[in-house]
């Protein structure tokens, strides 16, 4: 893998944090675990580092919980990494579905009172029992040469992906999947927004939304699109209108198109976790 997967701790407490960082180092030796004390501590850590899971108390010494992480969620390699927040204040289980609050930034919450063993078990079953960053990707585009170097960089990074060169055949095994599975075991699907005359990558992922009926949590989508002129704008409303989750622009980097698989991955996992 590019990127080896990391795990944030962050709480004021130098004997919870050891406690927690101890057992899930012996749960899983192959994780890199980075722990703070502090939020300054770990707001550098998240600019520079892309996190599978992030878990912090609500009492720092330097600033507060939630303003904390209403800063990690302005930061693009960690805007959709689950944050499971340790509280022993049992409101905040009741967590609050104003979009705009910081409590919408927030995964979910444990109750200190269950221990940590219950917190190191959910992020071991959250991660998966093989430890890795495992994912099934269903990558759609029509170009030989555009195909030939991402699959390079999906291979080179052991991802599992189906690649297709059209929208109807993206359509189809999505339906094929479905009816396997009882539900779609695609953890994302890449898609270029120029495949053919027929369906374009809008017109996939708009079908995606509204015939299949697969939100942005069930199959988070990535649209790949290339760079546009010097006089030319993104047109943002199209691509987040049409239902994608995020969009690449080409000549593609290694680096960004496997952080951005592995935030949609965990927007995925998140969802699950949480519908148990």
């Amino acid at each position: 893998m590019l990127f080896k997967k990391r795990l944030l701790i962050i709480d004021s407490s130098d004997s919870a944090r050891t406690i927690l960082f101890k057992e899930l180092l012996t749960n899983l030796p192959d994780i890199d675990i980075i722990a703070c004390g502090t939020a300054k501590e770990a707001l550098t850590a998240t600019k520079r580092f892309n996190f599978e899971i992030i878990t912090t108390g609500l009492s720092l010494p330097d600033m507060g919980g939630q303003e904390m992480i209403t800063e990690i969620r302005k930061q693009q390699k960690n805007v959709d990494t689950p944050i499971f927040v340790v509280s022993g204040d049992t409101h905040t289980h009741i967590i609050n579905t104003d979009e705009d609050s910081t409590a919408s930034a927030i995964t979910a919450y444990f109750d200190k009172a269950e221990g940590h063993k219950a917190l190191v078990d959910f992020i071991c079953n959250f991660l998966g029992k093989d430890n890795t960053i495992a994912a099934k990707i269903l990558y759609v585009d029509q170009s030989a040469t555009s195909a030939a170097i991402t699959s390079s960089i999906l291979e080179k990074n052991n991802f599992n992906f189906l690649h297709v060169k059209t929208g109807e055949m993206a359509l189809n095994e999505l339906r094929r999947d479905y009816d396997e599975n009882k539900s779609c075991s695609y953890d994302v699907l890449i898609t270029d927004l120029t495949l053919n005359m027929d369906m374009s990558g809008f017109e996939l992922i708009q079908s995606v939304r509204r015939e299949l009926d697969f939100d942005y949590q069930t199959l988070p989508i990535l649209l790949m699109t290339v760079e546009p002129e010097e006089n030319e704008k993104t047109d943002f409303t199209g691509i987040f209108g049409a239902g994608t989750n995020d969009f690449i622009t080409k000549p593609i980097s290694e680096e960004v198109l496997v952080e951005r698989i592995i935030n949609l991955i965990n927007i995925k996992r998140q969802n699950e976790a949480l519908q148990g």
